[in-house]
């Protein structure tokens, strides 16, 4: 494995601020870093020019001070004394930080001849009234700036002429602190920013790993059975997205678990009530030699019905365990409504007729057919028509109706029993929910029929919703069912 691999590898293995600050400060500070260099050089460049410009000025000024001095009148020449002439440009040189040097014409002998100053170009400028900054070696060999100045006038042919060069040398030291200075400048301008930013970051960093901190102590409490913990406030970002779609997770986690709970508790409560009715009766059978003939029969025919009780629940919670793990397969039977309604109504007659209720059946000539298992529809609408037997009063009425909608058909079971209370609707298709808990114990069943028949409804994609207007003013069950088509 190469070295940017292993480096890669515990780059990868490092926390997300990590990353996200390493990632984020090296950009940084490779941008602010090219744009200081290039800032540099530019700065760099003005400083010079702007250094060069001053020196230029003072080199002005430095002309103007002597010119007063050394020719108070155009082109006559002042005797000035030796001593006054070193004081004052010392004092310039002092001022200035640099070095002066005077060449004058025709009386000093150090004026080159054919004014020609050959390795001074300053000098030659400025006696052709120019005035330029030169970078060369002094005569110490150390690099300086050499600018000059001419005073007086120029000699002229066949004609006296009195002239004096100035030449100023300035160390290139002073440009370079002066370059420096901004140089560190710029540098401390970018630690400024860079600190500014790095806080930033950091602060950006955090508001990003908080809210997964806060996710990840969610889960390790939602795994350790904390159910009712959430994630406090998420945000309106991503992040935030997540913390609130892991608090709906966590909610409908926390459903089902107290859902498999009561499932449970409900189930074991529904089988122990025939498990000890079976239980006492077997004892007696057992164990009193001196019981009647009838009432052994009777034990024995209760002993068979709690066993086809429990039978009939256990079917039941086998069938609501095939939806919930997916195994539930649709059928593919071409059914007839028609001869469907009219089949399962007559199964119900003998009941119907004991109970004095009355039944009618209103259907649509054009119902189209509809392709599902015959048991499937066969265990919904007989648990629909039996809830509607058992809580319709004698001298009650049933209406099942049947209308074409489009791609399906409208179920609609009517009845004018006992109604149910508008707390109750919102319930009524959990599981071993029963209304009305007092007169459900002397109805059967067990609060699972409804759960059925959604799931059943729900795999064919269709959909089912119950109405009533109260206790004791009927109840009315709605049925949507895709036709054939």
């Amino acid at each position: 494995m190469s070295v940017f691999s292993r480096l890669w590898t515990r780059f990868q293995g490092t926390s997300i601020r990590a990353r996200l600050l390493f990632v984020y400060l090296g950009l940084l500070l490779i941008g602010f870093g090219a744009l200081t260099v290039v800032a540099g050089k530019q700065t760099a460049q003005a400083a010079r020019a702007d250094f060069e410009q001053r020196l230029m000025n003072e080199v002005r000024l430095l002309g103007q001070g002597l010119s007063e001095l050394l020719y108070p009148r155009y082109g006559d020449r002042a005797e000035v004394p030796p001593e006054a002439l070193e004081a004052l440009i010392d004092e310039y040189e002092r001022q200035l930080n640099a070095s002066i040097t005077l060449y004058t014409q025709p009386e000093h002998t150090n004026f080159p001849p054919n004014r020609e100053f050959r390795d001074a170009p300053e000098l030659e400028t400025a006696m052709r009234d120019g005035l330029v900054v030169v970078e060369r070696l002094d005569e110490q060999g150390h690099p300086a700036l050499f600018t000059g100045i001419a005073l007086g006038s120029p000699p002229r042919e066949g004609g006296p002429g009195s002239m004096t060069l100035v030449q100023v040398s300035m160390p290139l030291d002073n440009l370079q602190s002066v370059i420096l200075e901004r140089w560190l400048l710029l540098i401390v301008v970018l630690l400024a920013v860079l600190a500014v930013t790095a806080a930033a970051a950091l602060l950006t960093a955090r508001s990003i790993i908080r809210p997964l901190y806060q996710l990840r102590d969610a889960a390790v409490r939602l795994s350790h059975g904390d159910l009712d913990y959430r994630v406090q406030s998420p945000g309106t970002d991503e992040i935030g997205e997540v913390g609130r779609a892991f608090n709906q997770m966590a909610k409908r986690v926390q459903n089902m678990v107290e859902e498999q709970r009561a499932y449970a508790s409900n189930a074991s409560h529904e089988l122990r009530t025939p498990l000890t009715t079976i239980r006492l009766r077997s004892e007696a059978l057992r164990y009193d030699d001196g019981l009647e003939s009838s009432i052994m029969q009777q034990y024995i025919r209760e002993i068979d019905e709690e066993a086809q009780r429990m039978s009939s629940l256990l079917d039941d919670l086998t069938l609501l365990s095939r939806f919930d793990a997916g195994r539930a397969e649709r059928g593919h039977d071409q059914i007839d409504m028609h001869q469907f309604a009219n089949s399962l109504v007559q199964r119900f007659r003998p009941q119907l007729e004991a109970n004095q209720l009355r039944f009618s059946l209103d259907l649509a000539a054009d119902l189209p057919p509809v392709f599902a298992s015959i048991n499937h529809l066969t265990v919904v609408f007989r648990n629909l028509i039996e809830n509607a037997l058992k809580y319709t009063p004698s001298g009650g009425a049933i209406t099942w109706s049947m209308r074409c909608e489009s791609n399906g058909i409208r179920h609609t079971i009517h009845d004018t029993g006992h109604g149910i209370e508008t707390d109750h609707l919102p319930h009524l298709f959990e599981r071993f929910y029963r209304a009305d808990k007092a007169r459900s114990r002397d109805i059967p069943g067990y609060g699972l029929g409804l759960a059925i028949v959604k799931s059943i409804i729900e795999m064919y994609g269709g959909s089912i919703a119950v109405t009533s207007d109260g206790k004791d003013r009927g109840t009315t069950i709605s049925v949507f069912l895709p036709s054939a088509q």
